[in-house]
């Protein structure tokens, strides 16, 4: 995100700044809060674009662990606010996982956005 200065906003600071847009994230609770984080950096580029990266899909053993909030819902709200997605994948692996399944299921609404 663009800012004159450099530096990291943690979740529970972003989701109370008034300035700011995720104050809905609030919802999802200090489990995503803790993960959630801003890099504020001051380039021209950033006052045109914001490029969100979502944590990696869990899948094998991985995904038996609960990530402790609504990865999907999470993904969704950003989503839908969002003029094009990209969905990056291992296509060397033969099988999707569960999480990666449900997360495509989640984005279906929103295909005229993926690039």
């Amino acid at each position: 995100m663009h800012d004159d200065k450099e530096g990291v906003i943690p979740g529970n600071a972003l989701v109370v700044d008034p300035k700011k847009q995720f104050r809905p994230l609030s919802k999802y609770g200090n489990a995503f809060l803790n993960r959630f984080q801003c890099s504020t950096v001051n380039s021209p580029v950033l006052q045109a674009i914001s490029i969100v990266d979502t944590p990696g899909i869990l899948s094998g053993e991985k995904q038996r662990i609960d990530r402790g909030y609504d990865f999907t819902g999470v993904l969704e709200w950003f989503a839908e606010r969002v003029d094009r997605i990209i969905l990056l994948f291992d296509a060397h692996k033969l099988d999707i996982s569960d999480e990666f399944r449900r997360s495509i299921e989640a984005l279906k609404a929103m295909t005229t956005k993926f690039v």
